[in-house]
């Protein structure tokens, strides 16, 4: 199966609206190379700025970090929704209601950014309070540095 030694895929968060801002479940990256998060957007009525943290602990906003990211090429489902724009970097991303509505955004961010000289290996995404609404869903894909079957992150 897909998952089974070159990724793990990890469910991170369940579609929920983040008018009142919301952070995805966290991910150990002590073990992994690199995670990358698909994110698709509902309905959204208010803009909200995403950051990607890494912590010492599950849930700890402790660091935030620079990733790369692009957003789909149109509304999910229909022709060129799974073309990516180019890629950037970035410290934070505003996710403006009529860029990002029903769009997909992919971010990548390689363990060495973490912040290991401060033991934070927990890696965390994080969408502040929007004016309004917003709908996200969000799934992991994980490198393992060790593959095999059972790694769990």
């Amino acid at each position: 199966m897909f998952a089974n030694e070159k990724y793990k895929i990890v469910p991170v968060l369940n579609t929920a609206d983040y008018n009142a801002g919301v952070s995805a479940d966290s991910i150990n990256m002590a073990k992994a190379h690199r995670a990358i998060f698909i994110l698709t957007f509902g309905a959204i009525t208010g803009d909200a700025v995403l950051t990607v943290n890494s912590g010492a602990t599950a849930a700890a906003l402790t660091s935030a970090l620079t990733f790369k990211y692009a957003i789909g090429g149109a509304a999910i489902g229909t022709t060129l929704s799974d073309v990516l724009a180019a890629g950037t970097e970035a410290a934070t991303l505003t996710l403006v209601a009529a860029t990002y509505a029903n769009k997909m955004l992919v971010i990548e961010i390689n363990a060495d950014a973490m912040d290991t000289a401060n033991n934070e290996n927990w890696l965390t995404l994080a969408l502040s309070a929007a004016a309004d609404a917003g709908v996200c869903h969000a799934v992991a894909l994980v490198e393992p540095r060790y593959s095999d079957n059972t790694t769990l992150v």
